[in-house]
């Protein structure tokens, strides 16, 4: 496989699009580096499936390369359904009248 080179791309980040000198375009919405959506266009006629799906990886890797380091936005907030399914399941994992269970060992009794 050959080493990415992103010399044939014409990158806006302000519009999340992506053109090849082949005249192969890529238009993402959201982040570039995880986008909820991708739409490829204007695929030339003479490019083969293989090299459209390579154009394509190609211009994901330009866009994400483009949009610089990853900014994570702090820590996850849980909502309201996972904290209380949560808060059942350690409920339920800590009971004290929890039945005991018979343990599988693989250790040889003698």
């Amino acid at each position: 496989m050959q080493p990415s080179s992103f010399d044939g791309w014409e990158i806006n980040l302000a519009e999340g699009r992506a053109l090849h000198r082949t005249g192969f375009s890529l238009q993402v919405e959201g982040d570039p580096k995880d986008p909820s959506a991708v739409a490829p266009g204007n695929p030339p006629n003479h490019l083969s499936v293989a090299e459209q799906a390579s154009l394509l990886r190609e211009g994901m890797a330009a866009l994400a390369a483009a949009s610089g380091p990853a900014v994570r936005s702090g820590p996850r907030v849980k909502s309201r359904a996972q904290q209380e399914a949560e808060a059942q399941a350690k409920l339920f994992a800590e009971r004290s009248d929890k039945p005991t269970r018979p343990r599988l060992s693989l250790k040889k009794s003698s």
